[in-house]
């Protein structure tokens, strides 16, 4: 093993102090591997040159996980090569299996901190002001200045479904490269096609009135339902397009079906309300 300080051995003793304390100042990209391990042989000149790319700004720490089974118990580690990359003491994001210079060049440049990253912070702190105007002036100067820093697209993207303009919202989501959609871009894009359903649809008063009277036919049923969402009433709105789903599943070519997937992909994962209909659903469709 090199004796450089950007590529070096950690154990369950110094992992801590190695890795997650030393993320707060760079990123560090642990590479979980074995001595049996071929892709994990043919990955090893590639970590290297990346060390070099990046001087200062990361490091590789290698974790042998016969020796250390412990630490791949702890972050479950199943397949080798497994590289995990930490920053500011956490996990952000890992890679499965032998990559090219190329994949591994692109996890550290999505993870690094750059200029357009201030204007975020910024865009951040006039949020926590109430000044929604400057943050979107801030994040619209990132993203025009920097498309590359996707980190920027679905913060500037929510702000402009809140305000209505959806044209320049799918504009942004549509700018983002397909290797670089996660969570947070799914969620904005199921944001979005909740907000154009709801183009030229009545009002919420409108539509209520109809569901409480029983007037509601399947459209208005799944209008209102629409509205519950962009109201933030996911339980109301997942109920709706589940008896939707149940007694007219072809529907608008399974609109129901597809909008409650949409919900699940805005909501928290740590949601008691996503398990329960993720399961309903898978019911009433089975």
């Amino acid at each position: 093993m090199t004796a450089s300080t950007d590529l070096y051995t950690v154990t369950a003793s110094d992992f801590d102090e190695r890795v997650l304390t030393a993320s707060e100042r760079r990123l560090i990209l642990v590479d979980f591997w074995a001595s049996w391990c071929g892709p994990c042989r043919s990955i090893a000149p590639f970590l290297e040159q990346l060390v070099a790319q990046f001087s200062g700004k990361m490091a590789v720490a290698k974790v042998d996980t016969d020796a250390e089974q412990s630490l791949a118990g702890r972050f479950g580690i199943r397949s080798l090569p497994t590289l995990v990359l930490f920053k500011n003491g956490a996990a952000v994001e890992q890679l499965v299996g032998a990559q090219s210079l190329a994949a591994f060049v692109a996890l550290i440049n999505r993870h690094l901190d750059r200029d357009s990253d201030g204007l975020r912070a910024q865009a951040g702190q006039a949020l926590g002001r109430g000044e929604r105007a400057i943050a979107q002036s801030l994040l619209h100067k990132a993203w025009m200045e920097d498309p590359e820093n996707t980190r920027t697209h679905p913060e500037y993207a929510a702000l402009l479904i809140d305000g209505d303009d959806l044209a320049l919202a799918s504009q942004v989501l549509d700018s983002v490269p397909s290797r670089a959609i996660n969570d947070a871009i799914l969620r904005q894009q199921a944001r979005l096609r909740f907000a154009q359903l709801a183009i030229g649809t009545p009002s919420l008063a409108a539509l209520q009135s109809l569901v409480d009277t029983g007037s509601a036919g399947t459209e208005a049923r799944f209008q209102w339902a629409i509205r519950q969402v962009i109201g933030g009433d996911y339980d109301a709105a997942l109920a709706a397009l589940l008896e939707i789903v149940r007694s007219d599943r072809r529907y608008a070519d399974g609109a129901a079906r597809k909008a409650m997937l949409d919900i699940f992909a805005v909501m928290s994962e740590g949601d008691p309300l996503l398990r329960e209909y993720r399961t309903l659903l898978a019911r009433a469709i089975n």
